[in-house]
């Protein structure tokens, strides 16, 4: 989890009274614990100081019920850990804080103090922080054995994105509210569009994203890193791409629920140019004796004509380099096609990877050449099949702790008073 603060003497402005000086009542209660006005009151000093919302009565009246909603789903989050016996330690949450220090230029061991001169109890965060961590440990433990990503899936995925490798790479990131049942759609679209106008009007998309997100994201500032268009869903792809710098979307109906994306920074793809290819090459060389006869040099290219029609695979065609003792031959290395002599260079750009070349004849030899593997510069900028597989189990997971949720809520006793 990542807070993104305003700068400090504007969050200073806005500091309230003392504990002492609020109300107690009771505004909700989670089965046997009871969430006070007073953790009301600091989530929302928490929320408007960090997001650059205005501090105002009605404003307050209006982030009110979806403050109250996150305290039950947290508070939902923490009593499941611990009927499980699932702790969160002491090093998981100085790790957190750390990272918040860290990445808010606020001095190492410095954010009890910040939080004090915000005028907000560091209970507040650091409850939040731990009901977050307390929740992934929850989920990975109960549910990520029964998470199953496909070699075929991954493959899809990654040729659609593929297909898509000469277009901009984006960083994105995103606010998502679900909507797991019918019921849920008015409530949602209600949610979304209030976010996206305080959006509008200069909140903070990193801590709106970290305060009212459903999705995995929420506890990076809704951070996606980089996407190449093909990694996420066709609507959000589609909406994506013409997004300038800096830019928000509208909201965006997807069959899961309401997004809005923002692009953080784009970034044009790589050059094309056939001559940036790096191929892994191989070579068979066939000797010719100074000065030979013709009938030397045709004996030569029959040979190698007959292992191009014969070998198939890189293995293959090293095998037959070292049977026949042709001094030379082997594996050339990693090289750029605009490194190689031209006619060369013609040759390998169009050779099939694991295919050998035709015979290429010279003053001393007679050469077969192999591409074992060829990386375009588009291709460097690709993810991995694991980053792949990671993301789309990510993506499941999603939605299995989102009904995993749906139901302690349910299962529950709540007593929404606020």
């Amino acid at each position: 989890m990542v807070l993104c603060l305003i700068p400090l003497h504007t969050a200073l402005m806005g500091a309230t009274a003392p504990a002492s000086a609020q109300t107690l009542s009771i505004k909700a209660v989670v089965n046997d614990e009871a969430i006070s006005a007073y953790d009301l009151n600091q989530r929302l000093n928490l929320v408007i100081r960090t997001s650059g919302l205005r501090d105002t009565p009605d404003v307050r009246r209006e982030l009110a019920p979806r403050i109250i909603d996150s305290l039950v789903d947290e508070a939902l989050q923490l009593q499941e850990a611990k009927r499980l016996n699932i702790t969160t330690t002491k090093k998981e949450m100085d790790a957190a804080v750390a990272l918040i220090e860290r990445q808010n230029k606020i001095p190492s061991g410095g954010m009890d103090e910040f939080l004090k001169q915000l005028g907000i109890d560091k209970r507040t965060l650091y409850r939040q922080i731990e009901a977050s961590i307390s929740w992934s440990n929850v989920v990975r433990r109960n549910l990520m054995r029964s998470i199953t990503v496909t070699s075929e899936e991954v493959s899809k995925t990654l040729e659609r994105i593929k297909a898509n490798a000469d277009k901009p790479r984006i960083l994105a990131a995103e606010i998502f509210i679900a909507v797991d049942s019918p019921r849920d759609e008015a409530n949602a679209q209600q949610n979304i569009r209030r976010i996206f106008d305080e959006l509008r009007g200069g909140a903070n998309f990193p801590q709106m994203a970290r305060q009212f997100s459903h999705a995995a994201s929420a506890e990076r500032g809704g951070d996606l890193g980089w996407i190449v268009a093909g990694e996420l869903e066709p609507a959000l792809d589609k909406v994506l791409a013409t997004l300038a710098k800096g830019a928000i979307s509208e909201p965006i109906r997807t069959g899961t629920g309401y997004y809005i994306l923002g692009v953080r920074d784009r970034r044009e793809p790589a050059s094309r140019n056939v001559g940036d290819t790096v191929v892994a090459l191989r070579q068979i060389l066939l000797a010719l004796p100074p000065g030979a006869s013709p009938q030397a040099v045709e004996s030569q290219k029959s040979l190698a004509e007959s292992i191009r029609t014969s070998v198939r695979g890189c293995a293959e065609f090293s095998d037959v380099g070292k049977e026949l003792g042709a001094g030379m031959s082997g594996d050339l290395g990693q090289l750029k096609v605009s490194e190689l002599p031209s006619d060369l260079g013609s040759v390998v750009a169009t050779l099939d990877v694991g295919a050998p070349s035709t015979p290429v004849v010279t003053n001393d030899s007679v050469r077969l050449f192999m591409v074992c593997d060829r990386k375009a510069p588009v291709d460097a900028e690709l993810p991995t099949r694991e980053e792949i597989e990671r993301r789309l189990t990510l993506q499941r997971l999603e939605i299995r702790a989102r009904r995993y949720l749906r139901d302690l809520r349910e299962a529950a006793f709540l007593d929404i008073r606020a």
